[in-house]
């Protein structure tokens, strides 16, 4: 029995690593890393998640983790110690995880090197944990059932690493799965079937859920449940990684993913299970994914959920590629070792000896060797690597992630064009983001994603604070965008892609062509409607008193995030150039934000335009920084920018077929572009040399066939029928809830109580308005819980974690979603706002039978009969003795899903549609 390797390959790979081999220094790293924390206690407790767990108030960024410190957490950036327990409970998350991946390398080691040191650790590790385990509760949990933690894949990360552990404690001691009976029935088979029973579809963290379930079915011999996590994972490897080879959440979710799926086909592998060539052909093309879109300062975009400015260079991405090498010996293997084993970084702690398993702590990228990877590298990667040579970067097209990448300058400068995948629920509304970068500076840039559990998730989850198009001051809705085409010509390159906004229906098409001297970027616009267009630009705009800027309102969804703003008209077709400040690279020294150079825009409208700046927050845990608009209204719309060094561009002349550019300086020329049916033709006139580009890649098919688009619903459409001469208002429809309609945590609906409700709908002919009523039964007493201003827990509404409902409808004035979420309280309604507007809508309430049910009533104006009404109701369901709500009830339907990340947020795909007509009397 082996989990990751036969046995007789494991005997083997313990003789090689007695001889002296370049991965036998991994192998002393790691001993000493082991035997200096042999001391440390196993944890005891469940973790829990808050918003200010784990973070400093002052700087917001993570605490730094230390195993042997669970009541003293120190701010890496101001240096203030942290003593309250909410912080404990985060570390413990932490703590649960180190501890389980020590167990892993102390088995490892026990078993190739004859360390009985590392032996009696894991051993004591696994009895400990067999000890704990069912006696910590599954309740309360922020995403999925678990009982150390507080999201069930951070339990598979765990569960994994203890599988694999124990496997290897079994082979090196010779024992049969009876000596280890305990372990087995009190860790790994509750721990499975938990995790089991909670599928989380295409999710990242699926990814995790297989590896461990594949773990486990290995040691419980369970034949169904390696079948089940094998299945799975092929799923994942044919939704989740497009055709060429990247995960469709973005590169952050990328590494993390991969990992797991390293962890997961390996085990599948050695189990006999038999994946398809073409997913596999996908799978190892993942492990190059990342370099090929690398920024210039070693960092990857944070594109999509990710973190921002984390360097490539980090130890866990070095043990990783090494076991893809291991794998399959490509040149672009190579590379990708030659440069992170790259001797340009500074020496410094790479973060191993207090890593967190697989779930990320990024370190500042250092300079790494073969002995700072990891236990994975040590059982999986080659003995001795080959001469490795570095590669210039060069441009690249990701056509399955829809991502086309331009470098210049021997990889120093890199512009990069994300049109494709919207990125699911780790997505952002950004397609046809753009995004400059330089070694040391980002033009414009995409600063990713802060905490969860930060009220500022929603800005930087906004299309404007990225450099995408919005409409009417609105998000992009979530769809995928289309390449038209793409060419790449010695100096010159060109990417035009399209999008049409779900949303609003504007359809954009931006085209940008990347040259050595400057980025030609242009944007054109149709709408059925008359609408306004913003373009952002994440650069400030440095100060020009000459310039006429006066106070400004946005009007947009997200003016709360923005300070200060001015603006000033731009007349139609006039060129204006703008001096803009950038981001420092986050890899610079922590002062190069005030050597950083400014770079220079000359944008240009078609039609009269405003031109609006303001201020918000930069990159996450950052200093504050500035955004350039530009705002064109119409139903139809061109703009064209032109992005260089200062000094570079002297003219910018835009007609309604060409473009003309005029360089300055030692690169004067003349530089005319024109789009043909078959390219864009790119030809410079200058006295040296005169050049010619003719770019062609037209496309005629540009979807990924990978790419899971959701279909759209159909909703059937109630009719009920009025009579107009009743004096008072009817019941004119009704609709039960219960089992079928309830999304539990833990807890399913009969243990919960067996909750119900009955949704009513009426009509107030002369108002008119209808009123929607909610009569929720719940067989326990009611509990509201009291007004806070703030939810401790997370970014959700507070009055989430309470019994209350929740209205969601299409709004007659405004045609926006609208959701209330109402409390009763007292003899009143507290109602909370969570998107659109109130939009005169009224609540009220009254108690029901004592103790057992109660009522909430919404009242809403409508245009009369024979409008098509669109809402939906979820009744919140929060008993007094839970920190989270244990459930909902749903007017749509449940269909099988669970109540962690719901909250509030019910979109209009899910939305129920009637209306009401005159009926004889």
């Amino acid at each position: 029995m082996s989990l990751l390797l036969s046995p007789d390959a494991l005997e083997q790979r313990k003789r090689d690593l007695q001889n002296p081999t370049a991965l036998g220094g991994l192998g002393r790293s790691l001993q000493r890393e082991v035997h200096a924390w042999l001391n440390v206690p196993v944890p005891e407790g469940k973790s829990r998640l808050t918003r200010r767990g784990g973070r400093c108030a002052t700087c917001t960024v993570l605490l730094a983790f230390d195993p042997r410190q669970p009541h003293a957490h120190r701010c890496p950036m101001c240096g203030v110690v942290y003593t309250d327990q909410e912080h404990h409970q985060w570390w413990l998350m932490n703590a649960h995880l180190w501890t389980a991946e020590q167990c892993t390398r102390a088995s490892a080691l026990a078993y190739l090197f004859d360390d009985h040191l590392a032996a009696t650790r894991a051993d004591t590790i696994l009895a400990a944990y067999s000890e704990q385990y069912l006696r910590w509760p599954n309740r309360d949990n922020a995403l999925g059932p678990t009982r150390p933690f507080f999201s069930t894949y951070l339990e598979s990360i765990w569960l994994l690493h203890l599988a694999i552990a124990l496997d290897l404690r079994i082979v090196a001691a010779g024992q049969c799965e009876s000596q280890h009976a305990a372990t087995i029935d009190r860790l790994i088979a509750p721990s499975a079937a938990l995790i089991a029973d909670f599928d989380e579809g295409r999710s990242n963290r699926q990814v995790w859920h297989s590896a461990a379930l594949l773990a486990a079915s290995g040691l419980l011999g369970d034949v169904s449940l390696r079948e089940t996590a094998t299945h799975s994972l092929g799923a994942l490897l044919r939704t989740g990684l497009h055709t060429d080879g990247s995960w469709y959440e973005g590169e952050n979710y990328h590494l993390f993913a991969h990992r797991g799926l390293l962890s997961a086909v390996t085990l599948a592998e050695r189990a006999g299970g038999a994946l398809p060539a073409e997913l596999m052909r996908r799978f190892e093309s993942g492990f190059t994914a990342p370099f090929r879109t690398m920024l210039p300062d070693g960092t990857f975009p944070a594109r999509r959920d990710s973190q921002y400015g984390i360097a490539l260079r980090q130890y866990r991405t070095a043990d990783w590629t090494e076991c893809g090498f291991a794998r399959h010996d490509t040149p672009e293997l190579r590379a990708a070792l030659a440069s992170l084993y790259a001797t340009w970084p500074n020496p410094g702690d790479t973060g191993r000896a207090t890593s967190t398993a697989d779930a990320e702590r990024n370190q500042p990228g250092v300079r790494l060797t073969r002995a700072d990877c990891n236990w994975r590298a040590l059982l999986l990667a080659r003995l001795d690597l080959p001469e490795l040579e570095s590669a210039v970067p060069h441009s690249e097209l990701l056509e399955g992630q829809g991502l086309a990448v331009f470098r210049r300058d021997s990889g120093r400068f890199w512009v990069g064009l994300d049109y494709g995948d919207p990125g699911d629920g780790h997505g952002h509304p950004d397609r046809l983001n753009l995004v400059i970068a330089t070694q040391h500076s980002r033009w414009l840039d995409d600063v990713g994603t802060g905490s969860y559990t930060s009220p500022t998730l929603a800005w930087y989850r906004s299309s404007m604070a990225h450099n995408a198009p919005m409409v009417n001051g609105r998000d992009q809705g979530a769809a995928r965008g289309l390449l038209i085409a793409h060419d790449e010509q010695r100096d010159a390159g060109w990417v035009s892609a399209e999008f049409t906004d779900p949303v609003s229906g504007v359809r954009f098409v931006r085209t940008v062509v990347v040259l050595e001297d400057y980025v030609l970027d242009e944007i054109t616009w149709t709408s059925e409607a008359d609408v306004s267009v913003d373009l952002p630009l994440q650069a400030g705009c440095v100060d020009d008193v000459a310039e006429d800027w006066a106070p400004f309102v946005p009007g947009t969804s997200h003016d709360a995030m923005l300070q200060r703003a001015t603006a000033t008209r731009t007349p139609a077709a006039r060129t204006r150039a703008l001096l803009l400040r950038p981001l420092p690279s986050p890899a610079a020294p922590s002062d190069a934000a005030h050597s950083t150079p400014n770079f220079e825009a000359m944008i240009w409208s078609a039609s009269e335009a405003t031109l609006w700046r303001a201020e918000t927050i930069g990159p996450p845990a950052g200093l504050p920084h500035g955004l350039v608009v530009l705002r064109q209204t119409g139903r139809v719309g061109r703009s064209v920018r032109v992005f260089a060094v200062p000094g570079m561009v002297a003219k910018l002349e835009v007609g309604a077929t060409a473009i003309t550019v005029e360089t300055a300086g030692d690169h004067h020329a003349r530089w005319s572009h024109l789009r043909l049916d078959a390219g864009w033709r790119v030809a410079r006139t200058a006295l040296a040399q005169n050049v010619a580009y003719e770019l062609r890649g037209v496309r005629s098919v540009t979807t990924d066939a990978t790419a899971v688009v959701p279909a759209p619903r159909v909703p059937d459409v109630g009719r009920f029928g009025l009579d107009t001469s009743a004096p008072d208002a009817s019941l004119f429809a009704s609709v039960t809830l219960g089992k079928d309609n309830y999304r539990q945590t833990e807890e399913p609906w009969a243990d919960a109580g067996s909750p119900t409700a009955q949704i009513g709908w009426f009509i107030f002919a002369e108002k008119p308005t209808f009123q929607v009523s909610a009569h929720v039964a719940l067989n326990r007493a009611p509990y509201f819980a009291p007004a806070v201003d703030e939810n401790p827990l997370d970014n959700e509404p507070a009055d989430i974690n309470s019994d209350g409902v929740q209205f969601h409808w299409r709004s007659f004035v405004t045609g926006e979603w609208n959701s209330l979420l109402a409390v009763p309280d007292g003899d009143d309604v507290r109602v909370t706002v969570i998107s659109g507007s109130r939009d005169d809508a009224t609540a009220s309430w009254q108690m029901g039978v004592p103790g057992g049910s109660y009522s909430v009533f919404f009242v809403v104006p409508w245009p009369g009969l024979g409008t098509v009404i669109e809402c939906d109701c979820v009744i919140n369901e929060g008993p007094p003795d839970r920190e989270r709500r244990r459930g909902q009830l749903v007017l749509s339907g449940a269909h099988g899903e669970f109540g962690y990340l719901r909250g509030a947020r019910q979109g209009p795909e899910r939305a129920v549609f009637f209306q009401f007509y005159a009926s004889p009397s």
